[in-house]
């Protein structure tokens, strides 16, 4: 039996020093048919690697070729052995559940979880009832492996990144892979849909669904990507099935309920079960513990708080803890008053310093370590509270304490987290404001980002500089917090454009909104810097899949230009719109929206703007069949000076395509890929006021690289000499000789020689847009 030696493949495209983009182009295929071969995926259980085509032998030769690999050595012969017990699959604990210090019951819930199914099994319940336990006491059973198929654990309540799950998830599934962020979802896929029994837990995916309140629909995962993968696990993705736990429907699903979808709505625990509970507690066997647990509706957290609290405070007395008031707090939710007043009670009978603890752990919703609490003891005053003046070795003991307790959960070995209605609840307690811890911990990232040091790795300077952001931000610096995403960070150009980093941008930009809602952006940045941020969030939001939230970012900030006069950034808020109709499938409203940017360019005396806006309207006229019109737009928008480039080349070159103008076609999109590869500045213009220094976040940001760069700015200044002896002078902005002013003047006129001379574009409609 032959076998195609991947492992030499992927050991010789490593010496060199190729990434699996370059060694595919190399060999004249497509990026995924050569991580196939790298990945070992073309070798057959039952047949090994079978050259079936002329084009697999074509393409044996071109990596021969191009790599120096003898075919003999990528193909090679097998010998028969006997079969040997499979080394299998060792789980992947990218967050480590939190345990139950004493579980009980549920055996009907384990028993679906343990049955060999496939597709979502979705743990639905309200906060508290145990839902996260139950997962981890599965998890648990499964042990450490080896296993048939993969095992993954994620917690979006200790990392909401969805870019780091992909990142994570990919690299394990997919065997270490090297996949580029935005191919890592389809990949994740196809390495699920493989075969084995792999196994994706996903715990806590209610902070990534909407909630139904302030716009959001019901049970819908706001990530697109996330969505795309839940989704196509629903209908199969080969023996895969994902494990999740969340307080809302996944609302995406419902199509499979049933099918593909198992919802196992998770209820309160039973009188014999929460008895069983208290006893395990310390509260006294052989007395009635049936009304405690039915005053607190089974409601696990609270029963176990209530026997935490009666087992160390009351001497294990049942009676006792019957005194509890249970209901001192108004709350909408029965079970969530219930807890509270069971939590009150425990808060006066921890010592001060535990109590203050558990308040300053609950601002942290990821958990903290204990170096980070010690950092806030060292800071004294109103930070610091009851801790002041202790050290790591003295809250170490007590934070562990807590932990047997079961006010708090080990989430990592030195980092701690609460449940969050017990953060909740405490977080009331804190004497002093928030913003003052936060900034505690503000200062602490700014070190980390010292210039000077050798600094972490990209991906984790990132992170860095994502949690300086979020600590500036809750620490009242809001314009700061502003100034490190625009320039550290650099904005919707660095971040989506250049990094792909489409569901961290999102998240960051959701931060600066009231209850994640674009409508209401802080009210501390001014309307410009409101305007860009819900202008990259629809960015954000495109990319990743969510016309409809898009389409909302892309109306607000229309209206706040509007409202500043901005005709320029209108006319760029009405053309991202009409594309984000065309893709809607809109077409009519997209015409109607490009017609108006176009005449909001005109005014604005803005010639590139205009070609884009009408380059975008011949598009559209060319979707909706019309494709003399079509023509006649595309020789408007070049007649403003325009030099098609990228999408609008692309725009094109599909339009002479469908009239079957092959040759000229290929010669847009060559065109077009040579100025694609002409050296272009990266990164976002400088925005006045966005000084990093000022945020104090130090002087690089988290773009890479150093900032002087006399070479590349060599390479700039002779491409543009260049372009400026082989035609007319370039074009100076302002300049009176721009030929796209004098187009523009003739046409806001009413040109004859212009096709639709004269056509009214009136601007009324605009206002109602934006209103």
């Amino acid at each position: 039996m032959l076998r195609f030696d991947h492992e030499l493949l992927a050991r010789v495209r490593t010496e060199l020093n190729l990434t699996q983009e370059a060694a595919a182009a190399a060999a004249g295929v497509d990026v995924r048919t050569y991580r196939r071969y790298e990945s070992g995926a073309v070798n057959e259980a039952a047949e090994g690697f079978v050259v079936r085509n002329a084009s697999r032998r074509r393409l044996l030769g071109a990596l021969s070729r191009e790599l120096g690999i003898a075919e003999s050595e990528l193909v090679i012969a097998e010998a028969p052995r006997v079969e040997e017990a499979p080394s299998g699959w060792r789980p992947c604990h990218a967050h480590t559940l939190p345990r139950a210090r004493h579980f009980v019951g549920r055996e009907e819930a384990l028993a679906l979880l343990r049955a060999p199914t496939r597709g979502v099994i979705a743990v639905v319940a309200i906060g508290g009832a145990g839902k996260t336990a139950l997962v981890e006491r599965f998890v648990a059973e499964l042990g450490e492996g080896p296993l048939a198929g993969g095992l993954l654990v994620w917690s979006f309540y200790d990392d909401t990144r969805v870019e780091a799950f992909f990142a994570a998830a990919t690299k394990y599934f997919a065997g270490g892979a090297e996949v580029p962020a935005g191919e890592r979802p389809q990949a994740l896929q196809e390495a699920l849909g493989a075969g084995p029994p792999h196994v994706v837990v996903l715990d806590g995916l209610e902070v990534l669904q909407g909630s139904g309140l302030d716009d959001s629909t019901y049970g819908r995962v706001g990530d697109g990507s996330l969505r795309r993968l839940l989704m196509s696990a629903a209908r199969g993705l080969g023996a895969a099935r994902v494990v999740l736990t969340t307080r809302f429907e996944p609302s995406d699903l419902q199509a499979w309920d049933g099918a593909g979808l198992t919802t196992l709505r998770l209820g309160g625990l039973s009188p014999a079960e929460g008895s069983t509970l208290l006893e395990r507690w310390g509260l006294a066997a052989g007395t009635s513990l049936r009304p405690l647990v039915e005053k607190v509706g089974g409601h696990a957290l609270s029963v176990a708080m209530l026997g935490s609290y009666a087992g160390t405070f009351l001497d294990g007395d049942g009676a006792r803890a019957q005194a509890i008031a249970l209901e001192p707090a108004a709350r909408d939710d029965l079970q969530a008053r219930r807890l509270l007043a069971v939590l009150a009670a425990y808060a006066r009978a921890l010592a001060p310093e535990e109590r203050d603890l558990v308040a300053r752990l609950a601002l942290f919703p990821a958990g903290a370590e204990v170096e980070l609490l010690a950092r806030l003891a060292a800071a004294g005053g109103a930070v610091a509270g009851a801790l002041a003046g202790l050290e790591a070795a003295q809250i170490g003991p007590i934070v562990a304490r807590l932990e047997r307790l079961g006010l708090v959960a080990r989430a990592a070995p030195r980092r701690y987290t609460a449940h969050p209605f017990v953060a909740e609840y405490f977080r009331s307690l804190l004497a002093g404001p928030p913003a003052a811890i936060h900034e505690v911990e503000r200062e602490h990232l700014i070190a980390r980002l010292d210039v000077h040091g050798p600094g972490p790795h990209a991906e984790a300077r990132l992170d860095t500089y994502e949690a300086l952001l979020m600590h500036t931000l809750r620490a009242g610096r809001t314009g700061e917090a502003a100034s490190i995403y625009f320039r550290s960070l650099g904005g919707f150009s660095h971040l989506g454009l250049q990094l792909g980093a489409m569901s961290r941008g999102a998240r960051i930009v959701r931060a600066f909104a009231e209850d994640g809602d674009p409508g209401r952006m802080t009210a501390g940045l001014e309307r410009g810097r409101r305007a860009r941020l819900v202008y990259d969030w629809g960015l954000y939001a495109g990319a990743l899949g969510d016309l409809a939230q898009a389409g909302r970012c892309y109306r607000i900030h229309g209206a706040l230009v509007r409202e500043a006069g901005n005709l320029e950034g209108l006319t760029t808020s009405l053309r991202a719109l009409a594309y984000t109709e065309r893709l809607a499938g809109a077409l009519t409203e997209a015409l109607q929206l490009c017609e108006a940017a176009a005449e909001v360019a005109i005014r604005a005396e803005a010639p590139g703007d205009a070609a884009r806006a009408l380059a975008l309207r011949a598009r559209v006229l060319h979707d909706l069949g019309r494709v003399e019109a079509a023509e006649a737009g595309f020789a408007e928008a070049r007649a403003l000076g325009d030099r098609p480039f990228a999408r609008r080349s692309f725009w094109a070159a599909e339009h002479a395509l469908g009239l079957g103008r092959v040759a000229a076609a290929q010669a847009e999109i060559e065109g077009n890929l040579a100025g694609l590869h002409e050296p272009r500045l990266g990164g976002p213009p400088r925005a006045r006021g966005d000084d990093p220094r000022r945020a104090g976040a130090g002087r690089r940001g988290a773009r890479s690289g150093p900032r002087r760069r006399p070479p590349r700015a060599r390479a700039h200044v002779d491409h543009r000499d260049r372009r400026g002896r082989g035609g007319a002078a370039l074009p100076r902005p302002g300049g009176a000789d721009l030929p796209g002013r004098a187009a523009l003047r003739r046409r806001g006129a009413g040109d004859p020689q212009r096709p639709g001379a004269g056509r009214d574009l009136r601007l009324r409609s605009v206002r109602r847009r934006f209103q």
